[in-house]
């Protein structure tokens, strides 16, 4: 896909704004838009459809990626899961209507594993294992929901003639993610408290949560290659293929962060399935095996990066 024009919906954001540098790195032309228009080329209020339809007419765009989204922290995701669904519908509805009405060649739409129902048992979740019948976990029924309906729409939408490509990725980090309370993501809020040296350390549920984490880098190469010579909307997991209690990604946490401190679990708030493991064996299936970074690895790499940034906006 050399020589060819992308825009970057979702460009100031965690997402975007790595997939910015990633296609750029490779010297791919990229526009990246955001609602704010910081750390992006563009200024865009995708809930508003003219903006989208007008930009897309001006820019002369090949393809799409939709990596714009409303999200917060596992508080407000229970509390008022509403505020995940209005923006976020109206905003992938835009998006995919006028990328068929401007002739876009493709679109890649980052989903999420919160579409997947409740399993009360351990099982390697494929794809085609998502049961529309079911709810999805209660603490994801906004979020997830709202994928699941745009996953809907990109079917629709191919049948209209409008290529895309969904991934299902399952806990992405790295830099760029959000550390501030109230938007904050598990690992980045925890890298930050431990730098913080709070004592004492609480965390929310028993840590015997088992989770499957992916680097930002792992997840858009994966994304990417996958983009390129992938042409259907039936979607596909991305993940690393390792599984880490959240009680084992916490004691990386504090060890790479030198905060020498007992955690305590609090089981009498919320926490998340306790076991979601995603099945790679439709993406190997495409682009075969792969070598992803380490957690350790990775954690420390959000270590410099929040370091940096506070350094930034001090």
């Amino acid at each position: 896909m050399n020589d060819k024009r992308y825009l970057i919906l979702g460009g100031s954001g965690f997402i975007g704004r790595n997939i910015c540098e990633f296609l750029r790195a490779k010297g791919h032309d990229v526009v990246g838009t955001s609602f704010s228009n910081s750390n992006s080329d563009w200024k865009l209020d995708l809930t508003s459809y003219i903006q989208i339809e007008s930009l897309l007419k001006l820019g002369s765009f090949d393809y799409v990626i939709m990596a714009a989204a409303k999200t917060y922290g596992i508080d407000i995701s229970a509390k008022t899961p509403e505020a995940m669904v209005r923006e976020n519908i109206i905003m992938n509805v835009n998006t995919l209507d006028a990328c068929l009405k401007a002739g876009i060649k493709k679109v890649l739409f980052i989903s999420s594993s919160t579409v997947y129902q409740d399993l009360k048992y351990s099982e390697v979740l494929k794809e085609e294992q998502l049961d529309l019948n079911k709810d999805p976990y209660f603490l994801y029924q906004g979020v997830g929901w709202v994928k699941r309906y745009t996953e809907q729409l990109c079917k629709f939408y191919y049948s209209r003639g409008l290529k895309s490509v969904v991934v299902r990725p399952t806990n992405i980090y790295g830099k760029y993610d959000s550390y501030r309370e109230g938007t904050s993501h598990f690992i980045p809020a925890i890298v930050k408290r431990a730098l913080n040296k709070e004592d004492p350390f609480k965390v929310w549920g028993t840590g015997n949560v088992q989770k499957d984490y992916i680097h930002v880098d792992d997840f858009i190469r994966d994304s990417m290659d996958l983009f390129e010579i992938y042409n259907t909307p039936d979607p596909v997991n991305i993940c690393s293929g390792r599984v880490y209690k959240v009680k084992e990604a916490v004691d990386i946490i504090l060890q790479e962060c030198k905060h020498d401190v007992r955690p305590h679990y609090d089981i009498t708030k919320l926490d998340s399935p306790a076991l979601r493991i995603l099945s790679k064996i439709k993406f190997k299936s495409i682009l075969g095996l792969r070598n992803y970074i380490p957690l350790e690895e990775g954690i420390h790499d959000v270590i410099n990066w929040i370091l940096e940034d506070i350094k930034d906006n001090e």
